[in-house]
């Protein structure tokens, strides 16, 4: 005969962070879904914007120029200063430590708060939004869907990656301001 299992007290409530994670990272996972939304999430780490920054330089003549070198600095920037800078004061542990929770892709053991690839995400989407304001629901969406696979995929909690996204709103604002009042590149 088997004996349940005991659940400890729970003294406080469950945290709304805690039940919007478990309501994102619980959305269906499948191997092909999985390697989607892996692609959507590696590509908002910096390499995908810059890229992205690239082609725009390259096709977009001078106002190009500036919204493509403006993505990338963002983008690299941010994460960065998030890496190396914010990261090490908060020291927040991802949430697979210390619990049974599935993880797709590489386990990292930096701290978890606030997520660098929401960061990235939305700093080169600012700078972008900010040259080109027609493209702002496309790339806010893609930024949003960044942030939304690192919950997904189980590496972030929903505060992680709200937070990174303020930051990298805030640093796409300072990034784009800068360079769209500096003399002609």
């Amino acid at each position: 005969m088997e004996l349940p299992a005991l659940e400890p007290p729970r003294i406080l409530p469950e945290t709304v962070d805690r039940r919007l994670y478990r309501l994102i990272h619980g959305l269906p996972h499948s191997p092909l879904g999985d390697k989607y939304v892996s692609t959507l999430s590696d590509l908002g780490e910096g390499l995908g914007w810059v890229a992205a920054g690239a082609a725009l330089a390259w096709l977009g003549g001078a106002k190009g120029r500036r919204a493509g070198l403006a993505a990338a600095i963002a983008s690299l920037g941010t994460t960065y200063v998030v890496q190396r800078l914010v990261k090490p004061v908060f020291r927040r542990r991802r949430p697979w430590v210390e619990r049974d929770v599935l993880v797709v892709g590489i386990r990292t053991t930096d701290a978890s708060f606030p997520s660098g690839h929401s960061a990235s995400s939305f700093a080169a989407a600012t700078t972008l939004a900010t040259f080109y304001p027609q493209a702002a629901p496309l790339v806010f969406a893609l930024a949003t869907g960044v942030a939304l696979s690192r919950v997904h995929l189980g590496h972030h909690f929903p505060s992680d990656v709200a937070a990174g996204g303020l930051l990298g709103v805030a640093s796409g604002t300072a990034v784009a301001w800068m360079l769209r009042t500096a003399k002609a590149i």
